[in-house]
């Protein structure tokens, strides 16, 4: 088949890989030069099979909202709020959060497979702990593990002693009460990684038109005509697909109401400030390991390679390129309280991002039209959930065996 991925985050290029591995002919359109250069620039990093987290840890109910909402913002996403509490009720997570938790294991599978495969090297730790301060929350996850042992394999749930030894950098002052050590967790560098994934899908015949925006995409008529589906780009060259996968994240949006889908995504914004590990005497000054993550804030807190990297999704308000002081104030303290005096922060930089997503959270994955397909919505967690997504939606669009059910994450279920 005839394929068209567009975007080339994180998730857009493993899925035009994965694609190309079924051998299908894929072009790849992204308006930006190159690849990950928006929302997978500077990903948290952690992937682990229990991902999204903290809501995939059992007991830690649903993921920490953004710490910033103003007023005006708070009233324009009213519509997206009220669906997001409709979405968390115990009936509604029932099927959903089980095809999360199996795309989140088929992912980190996936991933193995592909280094192993092409040999990729990129910055890569193992390990994850989300810490927990309150009392009340050691309580509902051990209840929460007790009560379905087999459901999460691997988590183990660590007293403090036990943690700190994982994670010696912690600061004492740190409030650490106990923590849950995450099953086959790892750290990597999700921008790395896609510009490897690229270069594997360029191998396997997919072809990659950077600075090419989309302007619109129809979707296939299924009539006497027969006509494919179509992209139409904004210097007016149109073309024909047999199908179109859209990964464009928040971009998304425009061309699937132009289409007549309407997907309610709103995209929080993410702050990310990576250093690198400061040294005395020539030796590096202890800061993670590999990930800890703030069951109360959210915050993530990673190493990669000889930098620290410490992000959060924590702004629903302004522009990409105006970063919220607030919000780079709130991650340099908390990395200061975790790992204080790691990082050389003179030498920082800072970054800001979109994480689109749907109001329950979970990504929308299959088709949404004839010949059109979507693989979006991962909000912050592209890099945990992108190649078995990726996998997943090219098996099914090849009319292959799918993992698991994919129908929870259809775009269904937000009609």
């Amino acid at each position: 088949m005839k394929v068209a991925v567009i975007g080339a985050g994180i998730v857009g290029v493993a899925t035009a890989l994965e694609l190309a591995l079924q051998q299908h002919q894929v072009t790849v359109f992204e308006r930006r030069s190159s690849v990950a250069t928006q929302g997978s620039f500077a990903l948290p990093g952690l992937l682990a099979a229990c991902a999204p987290l903290p809501a995939g840890v059992p007991g830690l109910g649903a993921s920490q909202r953004p710490a910033w909402l103003g007023p005006l913002a708070a009233l324009r996403h009213l519509p997206w709020w009220w669906a997001s509490l409709r979405a968390s009720r115990p009936t509604a997570t029932a099927a959903r959060t089980p095809a999360v938790l199996a795309l989140a294991h088929a992912s980190r599978r996936r991933l193995g497979e592909l280094t192993q495969q092409f040999n990729l090297a990129y910055e890569q730790q193992t390990g994850g702990l989300v810490l927990l301060s309150q009392p009340a929350q050691v309580s509902a996850v051990r209840q929460a593990i007790a009560a379905r042992p087999d459901a999460f394999p691997g988590l183990a749930l660590l007293d403090a002693d036990a943690a700190r030894a994982l994670e010696p950098g912690l600061a004492a002052s740190w409030p650490l009460r106990a923590a849950v050590q995450l099953p086959a967790a790892m750290v990597g560098n999700g921008r790395q990684l896609a510009h490897l994934l690229k270069t594997q899908a360029q191998k396997a015949g997919a072809l990659f038109r950077f600075d090419s925006p989309v302007a619109a995409v129809a979707a296939a008529q299924r009539d006497g005509s027969a006509t494919p589906a179509q992209l139409l780009l904004t210097t007016g060259e149109a073309l024909d697909f047999d199908a179109v996968v859209v990964c464009a994240g928040l971009g998304s949006r425009g061309l699937l109401r132009a289409a007549g889908v309407k997907l309610p995504l709103l995209a929080p914004w993410g702050h990310a400030v990576t250093a690198p590990l400061g040294h005395v005497d020539g030796v590096t000054v202890q800061g993670p390991q590999a990930a800890v993550l703030d069951a109360d804030t959210g915050i993530v807190i990673t190493r990669l390679g000889q930098r620290v990297r410490v992000a959060a999704v924590d702004d629903f308000g302004g522009p990409e390129d105006a970063l919220r002081p607030r919000s780079l104030t709130r991650l340099y303290a908390a990395l200061e309280a975790s790992f204080p005096g790691c990082a050389v922060i003179h030498e920082a930089t800072n970054w800001k991002g979109p994480r689109p997503q749907v109001p329950d959270g979970a990504p929308v994955l299959g088709p949404a039209a004839p010949g059109l397909w979507l693989n979006l919505g991962h909000g912050a967690h592209g890099w945990a959930l992108a190649c078995g997504a990726a996998q997943q939606l090219a098996l099914q669009l090849s009319n292959q065996p799918t993992a698991f059910d994919l129908q929870p994450l259809g775009v269904q279920r937000l009609r």
